[in-house]
């Protein structure tokens, strides 16, 4: 493991020598020591989120371990050496003496401790069966075998006081160690509402745009697993200009198969201009910007309907449980037909609207989260509260990975002095028509990474503005022998070079290639000699003025 900062390795600073020894070296005096037991990304992340109740408060130390027992463990490590922390060996832990323990992984066998130890929620409540790590059957996840808790003195947040009494039937045991708290992700996401407007500048969202967040968990029956090809297919039905495609993916997803493998299952997909949250940021500020989410029963998904997001079930095959809210949820929600067109589905979604009153269903103490898991550390740890009250902390601003498309399948018309464009993404199949009276081409990027799209291009268009666009345009329309037109960039506009008369000047501040679409339209309505002509070039919600000459 090596040091976020310097690169060097991490050194374990905590040993497991006796607090004694371990006090002979300290600057700061703690009168506590919380360990973090740590083992899968997902359960490190909430367990990181968690700590900032203990933020100013110097008679509190902060130790790790991690447990690399999981199948999910790929990750944990680096993301241990960005945050900086203190790590304590594996096989020392037993030696560590401790105040308490926090992890926010049920499944974890932690070395013998005398500490009561906490567990955090690392989703929504106990509403998914997954695979069991320790036979061939499954489990529910998020609650602690009733082994483990006759072993320690162990404590179970939840967010709602229906998820205890979900447990009641079948684990009673469990039941008997819930305390409600609500939830800390949730709170955060949910006072991050003010920064819409700068998180879906950050997600590349336009004016006029709207954001479809596609959110997967992972293993049989996620949005992923039964439909994989959804993200393209979105991508391929939802005009560009006037759309943005974001995809949130459980790390596990990211972790077992890898970043490279996911990569090339959804290579269409990202060569489309499909966003990409990683999995350690971005998720939250992906829902506050979000129009809608298409996703399944997954917690992010039910976030997601809880700040409001209108939500299309588009998998109902994951295994929830019986009596969970999300159970009862998923019956009243809108359900994606996979056999029908897209876009109606869609645009009907989002203009319904969500319903926030979700909220009430899946969280208690909205807002109070932070500050009853406070009460709850301090009290273990027999310490009383800090005078002054730790602040809200935010959500991250979103890091995406994108790679936007450099060519496009256009739909366009003529109507009257209005040129009207739509365009998707030449990467996916376009599923739709053009407008009555319309016509479609292919306009492709002179830096097209696919190189079998340039040779059934109707248009070559080089967004890099030249000294001599005429010139460049000439050598690009001999270049593309099939090409009727090839557009370069102009201090004001574009200059397009076509094979039956003289060049076009168009003057605008459109981008390039939707400047080749409007004399590309206007030829094909045989309109494009009659003299200037000043047009309005109409794309999504934005309209440009233009002149062709």
């Amino acid at each position: 493991m090596r040091d976020g900062v310097t690169g060097e390795p991490l050194r374990q600073q905590a040993d497991g020598r006796s607090l004694g020894e371990r006090r002979r070296w300290e600057t700061f005096r703690p009168q506590r020591t919380v360990l973090v037991v740590v083992r899968t990304f997902t359960s490190t992340v909430r367990a990181l989120e968690a700590l900032s109740v203990f933020r100013l408060d110097v008679r509190v130390e902060i130790l790790f371990a991690f447990d690399e027992s999981s199948a999910f463990h790929e990750g944990v490590a680096e993301l241990l050496a960005r945050a900086q922390v203190r790590l304590v060996p594996w096989d020392r832990v037993a030696r560590l003496p401790v105040d308490l323990v926090i992890t926010a992984s049920e499944n974890i066998r932690i070395p013998e401790v005398s500490a009561p130890i906490v567990v955090l929620p690392h989703g929504i409540g106990f509403h998914k069966f997954v695979a069991d790590s320790d036979g061939e059957g499954r489990r529910l996840s998020g609650v602690v075998p009733a082994e483990r808790l006759r072993e320690h003195p162990m404590w179970m947040v939840t967010a709602h006081s229906a998820q205890r009494a979900q447990l009641a039937a079948d684990y009673p045991e469990a039941a008997t160690r819930c305390v409600l708290v609500g939830d800390i992700a949730f709170d955060r996401v949910r006072a991050a509402a003010g920064s819409r407007g700068r998180f879906r500048e950050a997600l590349g969202v336009r004016d006029g745009q709207r954001l479809v967040v596609v959110s997967s968990s992972w293993g049989p029956g996620s949005l992923l697993a039964a439909h994989g090809r959804l993200p393209a297919r979105l991508l391929g039905a939802l005009a560009a200009d006037e759309y943005r495609v974001a995809l949130v993916a459980h790390p596990n997803v990211w972790y077992w198969h890898g970043p490279h493998q996911v990569g090339l299952w959804l290579a269409d997909a990202f060569a489309a201009g499909l966003v990409r949250l990683p999995p350690d940021r971005g998720w939250q500020a992906a829902l506050v910007a979000a129009d809608l989410v298409v996703g399944d029963l997954g917690s992010v998904s039910l976030y997601g309907a809880a700040l409001g997001r209108p939500l299309l079930l588009a998998s109902t095959e994951m295994p929830v449980a019986p009596g969970s809210p999300a159970a009862a949820l998923a019956t009243g929600m809108a359900v994606l037909d996979h056999d029908k067109a897209l876009e109606p589905q869609v645009t009907a979604a989002i203009d319904r609207g969500g319903d926030d009153s979700v909220a009430d269903v899946l969280f208690e103490g909205v807002g109070t989260a932070d500050d009853r898991l406070r009460a709850l550390l301090y009290r273990l740890l027999d310490l009383p509260l800090p005078p002054d009250r730790p602040p809200l902390v935010t959500v991250p601003d979103p890091a995406p990975q994108t790679d936007e498309p450099r060519s496009f399948e256009v739909l366009s018309r003529l109507a009257g002095d209005t040129v009207e464009v739509r365009r998707h993404p030449a990467a996916v199949a376009c599923a739709a028509e053009p407008p009555p009276g319309g016509v479609r081409h292919l306009s492709v990027g002179d830096d097209e990474p696919d190189r079998r799209l340039p040779d059934n291009a109707s248009v070559i268009v080089r967004r890099a503005a030249a000294a001599d666009p005429a010139a460049v345009a000439a050598d690009l329309l001999d270049g593309h022998p099939q090409a009727r037109f090839a557009a370069v960039a102009s201090a004001d506009g574009c200059v397009v070079a076509r094979r039956d008369g003289p060049p076009v000047m168009v003057e605008g501040t459109a981008d390039p290639s939707l400047l080749a679409t409007a004399v590309y339209t206007c030829w094909r309505a045989g309109r494009l000699d009659e003299g200037p002509a000043p047009l309005a070039l109409r794309v999504g919600s934005r309209v440009f003025r233009i002149v062709l000459r």
